[in-house]
């Protein structure tokens, strides 16, 4: 047995959230095939908003993806988003604030793209359009300013002041 069989026969590749051993004796040829699909951080604190027991999102929501590439996060949820959903406008806004902001806090991502089992989003609870992706909240210590980027409202406005 060479250096490198001994070596694969000790690994342990850790691929989402299985742990798989290489049986000893195993050559390159016949190892396991693993799809590495490394965590990020990012992954981790959508998955940490996901477990909090207040959290804004709905009951039985699961992350099952975040693909980040040039800015953009795509980050996929089961359908218990958009079925489990009942929280009206405010509900709504909390949801989809609670996850831009979390994303806020990562300097690479400046966009979320809100999938629901691979598919684009239209909307939660009918006041938000969530079909294009939306900019992140990133967190800051001085006064907000007025946004840039205001909501695009799907079938109302909000009501006037005064």
């Amino acid at each position: 047995m060479n250096a490198w069989t001994k070596s694969l026969a000790a690994l342990s590749l850790l691929a989402g959230s299985t742990l798989s051993t290489v049986p000893a004796g195993a050559t390159l040829a016949t190892a396991p095939t693993v799809n590495i699909l490394p965590a990020t951080p990012a992954q981790d604190a959508l998955n940490a908003l996901v477990a909090r027991p207040d959290s804004p999102l709905p009951t039985g929501t699961k992350l099952l993806s975040v693909r980040i590439a040039d800015g953009l996060a795509r980050v996929n949820f089961s359908h218990e988003l958009r079925d489990n959903f009942a929280g009206g406008d405010s509900g709504e806004t909390r949801t989809v604030n609670a996850i831009l902001s979390t994303l806020g806090k990562f300097p690479t991502i400046r966009r979320v793209q809100l999938l629901v089992q691979g598919n684009p989003v239209d909307s939660l609870g009918g006041l938000l359009a969530l079909s294009d992706p939306l900019p992140v909240l990133r967190p800051t210590s001085e006064p907000a300013a007025a946004p840039q980027n205001p909501h695009r409202w799907l079938h109302r406005t909000p009501h006037s002041a005064g």
